[in-house]
């Protein structure tokens, strides 16, 4: 299978980490991260990033790639990913691609060809306007008469997407039809979980962030200079627990919508990856252990 990708995906709190880790000792093989939120230097416990022992334990690539100030697209993911994968092949090896960033992921499976339009701080600043006055729905309104294509399969309540789509403008996506892909480059395969024992595996996973110092973290990137408007606060929680940090909200306000929007979060993933998906084989985690799926992956992996 040379030339060949592994790509896990689901909700967050799926287990895709640990399970993606099992599988690349299994099979002697590096991780390559597809979620947006662990591009960024020092935001580690609200992001659910592997920690060190895991990340010397199997190779990972793409993350802690920038600084927390720093702006990260899209296209530029695409670039770096299809430049390590390609890094990998010729190594024999089979690269395992892991993330919840639905549209990152989309973008590389895919084949998206997206314009490297640079930012521009102007009309950045009269959009956000606009949302703060009128509020995220009318944008996302306004987004899809003005420019539809940009509107497809996007997060209409992030207000950092919605823009930036707004300011591509007419320079929109194109996706690569499925009939000039590569056959079966990629295989994706989808971990899923009854949505109540989901949420309640957020819940306390935010419980434990919260005690694992979370706040401290947040300080710390206060501290850097990091603010409610630097890119990589757009990660969810990170400006709930600034605002707390701030004094404008009490630290259970700020961590009970953290969870409101990280249960959001597990619809719109589910709305990128459909367990209706041919293209994607899905595993229920409460029906088979890690190591069962470990091994169909690989069986099924190693038949095609």
């Amino acid at each position: 299978m040379i030339n060949k990708s592994i790509v896990i995906v689901g909700p967050t709190a799926s287990g895709k980490t640990d399970l993606s880790i099992k599988l690349a000792k299994r099979i002697d093989s590096p991780v390559i991260n597809t979620d947006s939120r662990l591009f960024y230097k020092n935001l580690d416990i609200g992001t659910g990033k592997p920690s060190k022992a895991q990340r010397l334990d199997v190779k990972h690539y793409l993350v802690d790639i920038i600084n927390p100030r720093d702006n990260f697209s899209i296209s530029e993911f695409v670039k770096k990913a299809s430049q390590v994968i390609s890094q990998i092949h010729t190594k024999k090896r089979i690269p395992i691609l892991v993330g919840g960033s639905g549209q990152y992921t989309k973008a590389l499976v895919e084949g998206w060809d997206i314009p490297e339009i640079p930012p521009n701080s102007e009309l950045r600043k009269s959009l956000q306007e606009i949302i703060d006055d009128k509020g995220v729905d009318f944008f996302y309104e306004k987004l899809k008469k003005d420019f539809p294509e940009n509107a497809l399969n996007i997060d209409k309540k992030n207000p950092r997407r919605l823009i930036r789509a707004y300011e591509l403008g007419k320079n929109n996506i194109v996706r690569m039809p499925k009939s000039k892909r590569e056959p079966d480059s990629y295989k994706l395969y989808g971990l899923t979980l009854d949505r109540k024992v989901l949420y309640s595996r957020i819940d306390e996973r935010i419980n434990k962030m919260v005690d694992s110092g979370w706040v401290e973290e947040v300080k710390k990137l206060i501290d850097q200079g990091c603010n409610s408007d630097s890119n990589s606060f757009s990660s969810i929680g990170y400006k709930e627990i600034y605002s707390y940090i701030m004094g404008d909200t009490d630290l259970e306000e700020s961590i009970s919508v953290i969870k409101k929007k990280t249960r959001n979060l597990v619809r719109h993933q589910y709305n990128w990856f459909k367990l209706s998906d041919p293209e994607i084989k899905w595993f229920d985690m409460g029906s088979y252990s890690q190591d069962e799926i470990i091994n169909k992956i690989v069986k099924d992996f190693n038949e095609n």
